[in-house]
């Protein structure tokens, strides 16, 4: 679903609005990621980092889920228990998600006006 929103936007067609955004008016945590992941694909840092400052990780993401479901049986098997050592150890989606929940916090309270505009255009 992820590539066919990136895909959505990166022709310039109309792609699925935020729900959260759309029932309350509240922009919801992941506002503004497939803006930014596309500017990224484009190469406009700037641009993606002003969209969602997570777009890096969810493009990481992506690319890693994407790369590994094209692999060989043996090692993609590999490659999943090799992250769920990795998760296990440093807790990095939890904390991911943590910081991601405080990014939004900051946005909506302390920048509110830009952050809501930002997302109605």
């Amino acid at each position: 679903m992820a590539a066919v929103q990136l895909g959505l936007l990166h022709f310039g067609l109309p792609a699925w609005p935020c729900p959260l955004l759309s029932a309350l008016g509240v922009p919801c945590p992941g506002c503004g990621l497939s803006r930014a992941v596309t500017a990224l694909l484009h190469g406009e840092w700037r641009s993606a980092l002003t969209w969602h400052a997570f777009a890096p990780f969810l493009l990481a993401a992506l690319v890693l889920i994407t790369g590994m479901a094209f692999l060989p049986e043996a090692a993609r098997r590999r490659g999943i228990d090799a992250v769920a050592r990795f998760e296990r150890r440093t807790r990095v989606t939890a904390l991911l998600l943590l910081a991601l929940m405080a990014y939004w916090l900051v946005r909506l309270l302390v920048f509110r006006g830009t952050f809501i505009d930002s997302t109605l255009s």
